[in-house]
C-alpha cells in the first residue's frame, strides 16, 4: 500500500493506493501554527493497521515538511520521498528555474499526462487557481497563477468595510441587481470566464486548437460548471500524479528527502 499526501495551504489531504487504485482519502486543516502531535494524530488516525510500503509528499508548506518526514518515519518505518523536479518526471521542464516549480503543479501535471496525455491545460482551483501549459513534446512550458475564488472573496471583505461577507455560491445571472449577486458574480463567475479567456489565450500563443484541459481542486467542478470550454474534472488528479512519481523514483538515487 502506498500513502500519498498532498500538503496544501488550506488542508493536507492523505490519500492510501494499492497498483494505482486510490483507496481511502483523509483531509485535515494544514494549520501551520500545530505540532508534531497535531500531525501524528492525524496521521496515525488514517494510517491504522495498514501496512505501508513506501509515501510520497507533495508539499507547498515548508513549515509542516519535517514534521511530516519524522512522522511517517516514525508509524511506518519508511522513509517518504519528497516531490522536486529534481524526480524523473516524464516532463521536460522549461521553468526559468526548476527548483521554484511547486510540488503541487508538478504532481497535478505528471497526473494529467499519464491519465489524459498531451497537450493539455492543468487548471488547480483552491487557495490560488493555477494553470500548467504542457505541449505535444511533454515540455512543462510554464504557466499562471492567480487568486482562488474563495481567497478573492475574503480579500473583498477585509478590504472594502460596507460589504457583506458571503459564502461560495454559483448564480447563472450575469448581470446583478443586488449586491449580494454583483459579489457573486463578481469573484465567481468571473472566474470562470477569467479560465475561458486564458484557455483561448494560451491556444492561441500556441498555435494549437485541440489540447485536453483538465480542472482538479475543490472549488473546480463548481467553476468549471459555468464555463464555455469542455473541461474534464478530476478531483483526484494529484494523487495519480504522485502514484506515478513514486513508481518512477521509489528506486532512485536523485530523489530529495528533505
Amino acid at each position: 500500500m502506498i500513502l500519498a499526501i498532498d500538503v496544501g495551504n488550506t488542508n493536507i489531504v492523505m490519500a492510501l493506493m494499492n497498483e494505482g487504485n486510490l483507496f481511502n482519502t483523509y483531509r485535515y486543516s494544514t494549520d501551520k501554527e500545530e505540532g508534531y502531535e497535531y500531525h501524528k494524530n492525524n496521521l496515525s488516525a488514517f494510517i491504522g493497521e495498514w501496512c505501508i510500503d513506501g509515501i510520497i509528499i507533495s508539499s507547498v508548506v515548508p513549515e509542516v515538511n519535517a514534521y511530516l518526514k519524522d512522522i511517517c518515519f516514525c508509524l511506518t518505518g519508511v522513509m517518504p520521498l519528497f516531490v522536486s523536479s529534481d524526480m524523473n518526471t516524464g516532463l521536460d521542464i522549461k521553468y526559468d528555474n526548476p527548483h521554484k516549480l511547486g510540488a503541487d503543479l508538478i504532481g497535478v501535471s505528471v497526473g494529467a499526462v499519464k491519465k489524459y496525455g498531451a497537450p493539455a491545460i492543468i487548471i488547480d482551483i483552491g487557495t490560488a487557481t493555477t494553470f500548467s501549459i504542457i505541449n505535444q513534446r511533454c515540455e512543462y512550458l510554464g504557466g499562471m497563477i492567480a487568486p482562488g475564488p474563495c481567497t478573492s472573496i475574503k480579500s473583498l471583505f477585509d478590504k472594502a468595510s460596507q460589504l457583506p461577507e458571503i459564502g461560495f455560491e454559483l448564480t447563472d445571472k450575469v448581470i446583478g441587481t443586488n449586491t449580494v449577486d454583483c459579489i457573486k458574480i463578481g469573484t465567481i463567475t468571473a472566474h470562470a470566464a477569467m479560465l475561458d479567456g486564458m484557455i483561448d489565450k494560451v491556444k492561441a500563443k500556441l498555435g494549437i486548437s485541440d489540447m485536453r484541459i483538465i480542472a482538479t481542486g475543490g472549488l473546480a467542478k463548481d467553476i468549471i460548471s459555468l464555463c464555455n470550454h469542455k473541461i474534464i474534472y478530476d478531483n483526484n488528479l494529484i494523487f495519480s500524479g504522485l502514484y506515478e512519481l513514486y513508481v518512477r523514483n521509489s528506486t532512485s538515487n536523485t530523489v530529495n528527502l528533505i
